[in-house]
């Protein structure tokens, strides 16, 4: 309650940014996360947790200060979540993408060089999904899975250097023509430390090896994407089935389509557009190595119902197939699927409330956990 107190107060309309920002030197913002969550039924158990994420950022935009196509970046964040999947639903994709250990941690710490918006690079602390294996339509919905695939965020000994535990990589980018886009990157083969997720930590070992992302996107249309990528990590990894020892060749593939279906008419600003957009992701991964084989999800986000432009309504699925080790080594079902409903509703500049609803279907696989239903709000405020 304390939080979501703070939370409001933040959102007034005499909460504005600093009269510093934006003009000067450096861009200050700040934005607090609150998902006030229940499990109402099924799951582990029932019951209602407060999750929490807020971020400081500072930025340095080198074009308005005689700096041609530099950026500086940095990114603190902290969060008091309370594992609510881990504790009350038992599911393995993610209710809360913001349900993280409590800690102060560095997200993001990086910088980047523009060359006349042909080619561009970028090193230092960097969160892979801000640049890799990016749903922009399934961005809207609370769950884990419409971030970055499962397929994807399971891997690795700590995860891919994603939230919460980033990490030390670069990355490259390249526009060989006028609607395609080439990138690839290298990150830390184990971000933060897995003693302590979300820990901040920084090493570069040969037993961790690195991680090799690279994705190619074709903007075939002004509001059609389609996307391919994969990765790869050098290090070796333990097989889900003991028998087989170490494994090298951690790797695994995704594939995306993002597209406006229906446009309606809009009084907004020209780069806003009413309508109808819905996208479709498919991922898989190694399976002797990985729980997860393989992902699909997707869904219909509508931006300006009722006539409100910063209103959108949204419906999406996630179905997470398990491979046939992790199956074998336990009681484990085919697949975890999660069905969610949205609707973000925008106050003012600074408040948004978004009531949520999930059915988790068969939570982690695992046969003796009942279906579950999630109910809840989150409450975004920025300034």
């Amino acid at each position: 309650m304390r939080t979501l107190i703070k939370t409001l107060a933040a959102a007034l309309p005499l909460a504005s940014a600093p009269a510093w920002a934006g003009d000067n030197l450096i861009d200050f913002s700040a934005t607090n996360i609150s998902d006030m969550l229940g499990n109402v039924s099924g799951g582990l158990k029932r019951g209602a947790r407060l999750l929490d994420k807020a971020d400081v950022t500072l930025g340095f935009q080198g074009d308005d200060h005689g700096a041609q196509g530099w950026t500086l970046f940095l990114d603190g964040q902290f969060t008091d979540a309370t594992a609510f999947s881990g504790n009350l639903v038992g599911d393995a994709q993610g209710v809360s993408n913001i349900d993280a250990p409590a800690g102060l941690r560095l997200a993001n710490a990086w910088i980047a060089k523009d060359f006349h918006g042909k080619a561009g690079i970028k090193a230092g602390v960097i969160d892979l999904n801000t640049e890799f294996d990016v749903q922009s339509t399934g961005a809207l919905f609370l769950n884990s899975a419409f971030g970055i695939g499962p397929d994807f965020s399971q891997s690795g000994q700590n995860g891919p250097s994603i939230f919460p535990s980033t990490g030390l990589g670069a990355v490259a980018w390249w526009l060989p023509g006028g609607h395609w886009q080439l990138k690839t990157g290298l990150f830390e083969g184990t971000p933060g430390d897995p003693n302590h997720p979300g820990r901040t930590a920084f090493s570069f070992t040969h037993d961790e090896g690195v991680l090799a992302a690279a994705e190619v996107r074709n903007q075939i249309t002004p509001d059609t994407v389609l996307g391919l990528g994969g990765w790869h990590y050098t290090a070796s990894f333990d097989a889900i089935d003991p028998v087989r020892g170490r494994l090298s060749g951690n790797s695994g593939a995704y594939a995306i389509v993002d597209a406006l279906l229906y446009s309606a008419p809009s009084k907004g600003k020209e780069d806003e557009k009413a309508g109808l957009r819905g996208w479709l992701r498919l991922g898989i991964a190694d399976d002797r190595i990985n729980a997860i084989g393989t992902t699909v999800n997707g869904g219909l986000v509508y931006t300006a119902p009722f006539g409100r432009m910063a209103d959108q309504a949204g419906l999406s699925f996630t179905h997470a197939r398990f491979g046939d080790a992790a199956r074998q080594s336990g009681l484990l079902e085919q697949a975890e699927t999660v069905i969610e409903t949205t609707y973000s509703f925008n106050i003012n500049s600074h408040l948004n409330i978004q009531p949520d609803i999930q059915y988790v279907m068969s939570p982690a696989g695992d046969a003796s956990i009942p279906d579950a239903l999630v109910v809840g709000s989150r409450v975004s405020a920025s300034w």
